[in-house]
């Protein structure tokens, strides 16, 4: 099973509406087949963060449904990309986690 997680930074968005990303996240979760399993872990470290974590046996399928309801959203989609970074594990687990996106778009990205 292959684990993706989007990590979102509030503070880079003040007007993302995170009740609307929940909403999408159950979406994403009541497509079972595809995203097995899911969770939500708030937290505040140096800064406040919200990581909505994915787990699947379809990778490929999974990253593009997430590209799709999160980045692609008419309402939030402008905002989470500015105020999100999204990854998901490599063969090593999050050893050698990949990058798929970044607020920054200086940093490079990997493919999955």
């Amino acid at each position: 099973m292959t684990a993706f997680c989007i990590q979102i930074l509030p503070d880079r968005a003040p007007d993302l509406d995170l009740d609307r990303v929940r909403q999408l996240c159950r979406l994403i979760t009541s497509r079972r087949a595809l995203a097995e399993r899911h969770s939500i872990v708030e937290g505040a470290d140096k800064q406040r963060y919200l990581n909505l974590v994915f787990e699947t046996d379809q990778p490929d399928a999974l990253w593009e449904m997430l590209q799709s309801v999160f980045y692609e959203d008419v309402q939030i989609g402008a905002l989470l990309k500015a105020a999100s970074m999204a990854m998901c594990e490599g063969e090593s687990g999050w050893d050698d986690f990949r990058l798929l996106h970044h607020f920054d778009p200086e940093i490079e990205l990997d493919t999955l």
